[in-house]
Parts: C-alpha cells; structure tokens; sequence
C-alpha cells in the first residue's frame, strides 16, 4: 500500500504537471498552432480544478509541511490562467494592439497582488483571472475591435470589484449545478477544440456555462450583501468535521 508521504508527492506532481502542460501550450501557441495550445490549457483548468480536491484528502500540509503546495499552484495559475491566453491574443492578432495586453495584465497583477484574492467563506474577490476562456471564444468568435476592447476592459473592470465569484472545489453553494454543468461544457470544449473547423452554432451554445457562470456568481453575492443567505468558512467547518469523525473512531476504538 503506498504511504502518505509517496501520496503526497504524487499529488504535488500531479500539480506540478499543470506547469508542464503551460508550458507546452506557450509552445504550441509561439508556432501558431493555437487549436493544440488551447487543448493543453483545457488539461491544466482540469488539473486546478481537482488537485485541490486531491490535496485536501491526503492533507498533504500535514505530511509535508515544508512544502507550499499551495505556492506552486499559484505561479502555475498565472502561467496558465494569465500569461499563455494573453500572449495567445497577442500572438494570433486577436487584439487591435499589442499594447491592449496592458489591461488583463494589470488586471491578473491585482487579481494575484490580493491578500484575499480568496475570501475565507471561500470566494472568489473580483473577477478570477479567467483570461483562458476569454481567449478561446475570441480565438472562435474573433469579435470586431471595439467589441474585443470592450470586453478586455470590462473583465478588467470587475477584477478591481469586490464582489464574490463561485468557487467549486471549494465552496458547496451551487456546487452540485455548476460542477455539472462545467463537466458537459469542458466536453464541449473539447469536441470543438479537436474539430479544423468546429461548429459556430455550437460555440455560441457552449457560452451556457460563462454566463451561468457570472450571473450566478453575481446572485449569490447580492443574496450574501442581503443577508438572505448565510456566510460559511468551509475550511472552519471541514477541519471541525475531521475533529468530529476523529473522537468517534476514538471513542468506538475504546
């Protein structure tokens, strides 16, 4: 049986591939083959959104405690979250101007700047740095430049906002939906990225997720600034649950 220290590393490694796989969408992307590249970022947002799952069973702070899992993770975000999609818009001329880069860069550097860029009811603060998905429906869609600059600033724009945003693998508020609806929409993703020239009409239909994404996001924080629905720090509640189920084993042990 493998031990928790093995498994721990395992886990960071499975983390760690996201970074090689950013590395290989930058890559792709520098020869214009942006169709792999965006294929190699849908492998990393699938990495993020389950290593933290991963993380949290085998408690790896736990087994090593000197190595920040968490860090990591961080600096593999910008890479694949920031950096790789904007060169991708700059790369592939889907931006009037190259100096347009400005405005997701700012906006990822305050995202990433923030002490509580997570908040402890387990929010996002601002809009999360989702520059990923913005560069593929323009790499679809390629919207005319005003548009294109418009959305550029309006993503930006909410980055600088304090309003809390979903955070699946973390928070259980809608967490069944938006998981659900994210796993038909990575498929779609994937479908369309695998097709020379994919479906239009397709493209459009798989926006469900983003805008389910956003206006979701959006009422959840006006119920919250409400009080109609209740503030929870889920890490409080899960250590004070491992505490719970840890004195039964003991009591029933004895």
């Amino acid at each position: 049986m493998i031990s928790r220290r093995a498994a721990a590393w395992l886990v960071h490694g499975y983390t760690a591939m996201g970074g090689v796989l950013g590395v290989f969408a930058l890559f792709t992307a520098s020869k214009g083959d942006y169709r792999e590249a965006f294929l190699f970022l849908v492998l990393t947002t699938m990495i993020d959104a389950t290593d933290g799952l991963m993380a949290r069973l085998v408690r790896v702070w736990e087994v090593l405690p000197n190595f920040d899992g968490a860090m990591m993770d961080n600096v593999i975000d910008v890479l694949t979250f920031l950096w790789v999609p904007v060169f991708i818009l700059m790369h592939a001329e889907l931006i009037p101007h190259p100096s347009w880069a400005v405005v997701p860069v700012v906006a990822g550097m305050y995202a990433y700047g923030q002490v509580n860029m997570k908040t402890p009811d387990s929010y996002f603060l601002g809009f999360p740095t989702y520059w990923n998905v913005i560069a593929l429906y323009f790499f679809w869609i390629q919207p005319v430049d005003w548009i294109a600059v418009g959305l550029l600033i309006f993503f930006a724009i909410l980055t600088f906002i304090p309003t809390r945003y979903l955070y699946p693998s973390r928070n259980r508020i809608l967490w069944k939906t938006t998981w659900s609806l994210a796993g038909i929409w990575l498929l779609m993703i994937c479908y369309l990225l695998l097709q020379e020239n994919p479906n239009h009409t397709l493209i459009w239909i798989s926006l469900y997720f983003p805008v389910y994404y956003m206006l979701a996001s959006f009422w959840v924080d006006w119920k919250i600034r409400r009080g109609e629905l209740r503030v929870f720090n889920w890490r409080v509640i899960a250590v004070r649950q491992r505490l719970i189920r840890r004195f039964r084993r003991r009591k029933f042990d004895k």
